[in-house]
């Protein structure tokens, strides 16, 4: 078999029954077994684990394909999402008047504004008026980085918004919080095989299902070609190994006076740990268990020497002028702009970079170049991202709240709300024509589909938004800074953890 899973290759076995040869090839549920030769890599339980993205045989009866578009590489492409018959309501739709009420959802803004994403979502909202006229829908969006602590005071004065939609990080903490109602998918007309095992387990609590996945995705890594020959470096090849992105920073440094690598450090954000845990995972760090077969989570990992050695490569690219020394007030927008502006040459990130850099600076969107996700000495890694949607257990119209619920992560609205920057949680979507469009459109979207196979979950614990959020970038800055060594921080953060655990129980 294969190293890798190309996505044409999973559109193709989607379809039929070589999936089934294929999962047992490939391990079935839990292994990452379709890895590159060298050090086996380990996935978590339950996670992604090398799996195809298994297409069950209902598609809702949405399957239409949309109007064609202009091709993502196109500059004008980016503002002009595929259209569909009736601004976005599914030819095969059936208005269903019985839910009334109002229903009042949250979720992210959009960052950056103006993607197909976005313009489909607002479809969907219209779409609304139509397939549900009973219900009153509002929406409130906030900034990603705001969103979780305006979750936690909202909640905890009894005003908990109808539904969210909140990123895998958050799923355990609002699982266990006891503001939101146990899900049970038969209620939506869905299986859970519809959806990525590493998707529902985020989501589940002492055995119970809080949410519904709307999305899941990796990243991949991310060069400016123009930038590597400059500085000297092979343009058609992107950095096979972390030491590689250390040496190729210094190099850019030297030759050009720009920054190696896009490092984001910013404390209480988001953004860090996507891109650092799969650093540590690589030199066989973690922050628990959560890169083995069976995760129990009860003792920390950031003392371990994989953690050590990852933050002493995250010091050594700072240290050498390697990265923006605004690294440390950096995140994944500001590296992105820098990165677009010329002033980076590698970083981390989705296919929507280049969607979102094609229009504004299309001289360097045509330099970019995306490859998969450095090696390690132990393994090859990449954090397995994704939203669910929660439901309140205060919703006044319960029925009316499903409906949207439903709507949304349907396979029609959850391929298109993900159009340039994710893969559709509801993995029915996979077997629509839209997916073999988006495939044509998007460019580099086949990288961070064939990244999945490597992903790993975050540990699925109430704690884990606080500890990846919050102590991973401050043990990041303890060492930039030099206020600690790398071996000091990462024995702090590990004590921090366990003393944040013990409460719990």
């Amino acid at each position: 078999m294969a190293d890798h899973l190309n996505r044409r290759t999973i559109l193709k076995l989607a379809a039929g029954s070589a999936v089934a040869a294929l999962l047992a090839a490939c391990g079935g549920g839990s292994s990452a077994t379709n890895t590159p030769s060298g050090p086996k890599a380990t996935a978590l339980q339950g996670g992604t684990g090398g799996q195809t993205p298994v297409v069950s045989s209902s598609t809702g009866g949405q399957a239409s394909a949309p109007a064609a578009t202009a091709a993502i590489n196109s500059a004008g492409a980016a503002t002009k999402p595929a259209g569909s018959v009736a601004a976005g309501v599914s030819p095969t739709y059936t208005p269903n008047p019985t839910p009334k009420g109002s229903a009042r959802v949250w979720q992210a803004t959009y960052d950056p504004q103006g993607t197909p994403d976005q313009m489909y979502h607002d479809q969907w909202v219209q779409s609304l008026k139509t397939e549900l006229p009973g219900v009153n829908y509002q929406e409130e969006q906030y900034a990603y980085g705001d969103m979780l602590d305006k979750l936690r005071v909202v909640s905890r004065a009894g005003q908990t918004p109808d539904a969210a939609v909140v990123t895998v990080i958050w799923d355990p903490e609002l699982a266990a919080s006891g503001y939101f109602q146990e899900i049970n998918l038969a209620d939506f007309g869905y299986k859970p095989e519809q959806f990525w095992p590493g998707a529902l387990k985020a989501a589940t609590w002492q055995g119970k299902l809080y949410g519904i996945p709307t999305q899941n995705e990796t990243m991949a890594f991310i060069y400016n070609t123009d930038i590597f020959q400059k500085a000297g470096l092979d343009p058609a090849k992107g950095p096979e190994t972390w030491e590689d992105v250390k040496n190729f920073a210094k190099q850019i440094k030297d030759k050009t006076g720009k920054a190696g690598f896009g490092m984001v450090a910013k404390l209480n954000n988001g953004n860090i740990p996507y891109r650092y845990m799969p650093l540590t995972w690589a030199y066989g760090g973690a922050a628990l268990d959560e890169t083995a077969d069976n995760p129990t989570y009860q003792k920390s990992q950031f003392d371990s020497a994989g953690n050590i050695q990852a933050l002493q490569w995250m010091l050594d690219v700072y240290s050498s002028g390697g990265a923006p020394q605004s690294s440390l007030t950096n995140t994944q927008t500001e590296v992105r702009d820098l990165f677009t502006s010329g002033e980076v040459a590698m970083m981390i990130d989705h296919p929507v970079a280049y969607a979102a850099a094609l229009p504004k600076t299309p001289d360097v969107a045509a330099k970019m170049n995306y490859v998969l996700m450095p090696k390690g000495p132990v393994r090859r890694a990449v954090a397995f991202g994704g939203w669910s949607m929660f439901i309140s257990k205060t919703a006044k119209d319960m029925e009316a709240v499903k409906a949207v619920v439903k709507s949304r992560t349907s396979p029609y609205w959850s391929i298109r709300l993900i159009w340039t920057s994710s893969n559709p949680g509801n993995r029915d979507a996979f077997n629509l024509p839209e997916e073999q469009q988006r495939l044509n459109e998007i460019k580099f979207l086949n990288v961070t589909t064939e990244m999945l196979q490597y992903g790993i979950s975050f540990p699925a614990i109430p704690e884990g938004a606080d500890i990846m959020n919050l102590m991973v970038p401050q043990m990041i800055q303890d060492v930039l800074t030099k206020a600690k060594t790398p071996e000091q921080s990462a024995k702090d953060t590990a004590q921090k953890v366990n003393d944040l655990i013990a409460k719990r129980k």
